[in-house]
């Protein structure tokens, strides 16, 4: 049997969705299980808690890398608010005191690789692949570009 592969444009919304939340043990590693929505998240987010109980927003877009990062960084606001709420419901365990946020776009806007390694967050480039007929993501890590040796600056004279 023969793989066909190639890269496909991005599905629409709710395929995208659907597409996330069956590539969650990969995202965010094995057992991982999204929360129920709860408040007024924007569309483009979820919520899910990992293995180790740690509590992820996932922002994603496949248009808008800025519309992600704004409705990720509104939706772990809101999160971080109702975490009192989801400890009293059971949904998650009092070990949870914070959440990380995760933002999945196909670009990288400029900036996305500082705010990475400043910030609470990760930042993952997708990639849409059709294996087999069968519509699948790939994910990169936002990593640093490779570093150029600095040049030496020239000596002050005084």
């Amino acid at each position: 049997m023969s793989l066909r592969i190639r890269t496909v444009a991005p599905p629409g919304t709710a395929r995208l969705r659907q597409l996330i939340l069956e590539s969650l043990p990969n995202l965010i590693g094995n057992e991982a299980q999204a929360l129920p929505s709860a408040g007024s998240l924007p569309a483009d987010t979820l919520v899910a808690i990992d293995s180790a109980q740690r509590l992820w927003v996932v922002s994603f877009s496949a248009e808008d890398a800025g519309a992600a990062l704004l409705g990720g960084l509104a939706a772990r606001r809101e999160m971080r608010a109702l975490l009192p709420w989801l400890r009293q419901v059971g949904l998650i365990s009092g070990m949870v005191t914070d959440c990380t946020l995760l933002i999945l776009t196909p670009t990288l806007p400029a900036g996305a690789i500082e705010l990475c390694r400043k910030g609470d967050l990760e930042w993952r480039q997708m990639r849409f692949l059709e294996v087999n007929g069968e519509i699948g993501i790939l994910t990169e890590p936002c990593e640093s570009p490779p570093t150029t040796a600095a040049r030496p600056q020239p000596a002050e004279l005084k």
